[in-house]
């Protein structure tokens, strides 16, 4: 129950001195416009409750300046701290259409002071080729990593050929990254050669030339990569990635590449 607890709380709590209770506003976002948001201060953390909500700061130079885009799903809420240690909170909402995609958010409107001083930034590993070691990988992604593979699945999106199936077990949000679980099953009488497995997201047809493309999603972490399955085996490893949205037109697509063979899986899913 301790370790489904780490997955679960996944969002970054701050305690706040309130200054007074405010009702809080509403913010409107969708995918097809992007909502820009101006603080008083420079960002120093964004978050918001639900994988349908994405909201985006400079991470590597501080600027008071955040972007918020959105697919259609439930309300959330978005948690933003400054530099200055001001908190703003405010409802999320999904809109079709965004009578003006630019806010300007006053001091006033600050919900309270955060008590404690935020902690570093997590660094993002570019290198989607290169398996982070646990030495190197922060903490708490590693500890999230290893409780995911102990919780029961939740998704079930699989894909078989050539002996080899490759499902999609568990998928999590936890601040700005996406924890995904997979199995790779050995059915056939012959060893499985891991090479590479890929995530992007794609839109349009790839018979359309014009109308195709994808885009990689780089890996942050990859834990307990295998270096082959044995036959009548299966392994789970965790994928951690960059937090994205996928709207109505666009797709996910998992390539699994076996080395120095032609065994190549694709696994899509919405």
């Amino acid at each position: 129950m301790k370790k489904l607890i780490i997955l679960l709380s996944l969002v970054l709590f701050y305690p706040v001195h309130a200054t007074n209770t405010k009702t809080l506003d509403t913010i409107y976002a969708n995918s097809t416009m992007t909502m820009t948001l101006f603080f008083p201060s420079d960002i120093k953390q964004g978050i918001t409750g639900s994988e349908h909500f994405v909201f985006t700061y400079n991470r590597e130079k501080e600027q008071n300046l955040g972007l918020l885009k959105a697919v259609k799903g439930n309300p959330s809420n978005l948690l933003v701290v400054t530099t200055d240690g001001k908190v703003y909170s405010f409802i999320l909402k999904y809109a079709e259409h965004l009578e003006n995609p630019n806010r300007f958010i006053s001091i006033q409107e600050s919900i309270g002071d955060a008590k404690r001083v935020l902690t570093k930034e997590v660094k993002i590993y570019d290198n989607p080729n290169t398996s982070i070691s646990a030495n190197t990988i922060p903490n708490h992604i590693r500890r999230s990593c290893e409780s995911l593979l102990e919780l029961p699945e939740r998704k079930n999106k699989h894909i078989k050929k050539n002996g080899i199936k490759l499902s999609l077990k568990n998928m999590y949000y936890r601040e700005d990254h996406v924890f995904m679980q997979f199995e790779i099953e050995n059915k056939s009488a012959i060893r499985f050669d891991f090479d590479f497995l890929k995530i992007s997201k794609v839109s349009g047809n790839k018979g359309h030339n014009a109308s195709y493309q994808e885009i990689p999603l780089e890996t942050i972490y990859v834990h307990n990569k295998p270096s082959e399955i044995l036959p009548n085996t299966k392994v789970r490893m965790v994928y951690v990635i960059p937090r994205f949205i996928i709207s109505k037109t666009e797709r996910i697509i998992v390539r699994l590449q076996e080395l120095k063979t032609t065994r190549i899986l694709y696994l899509s899913w919405r």
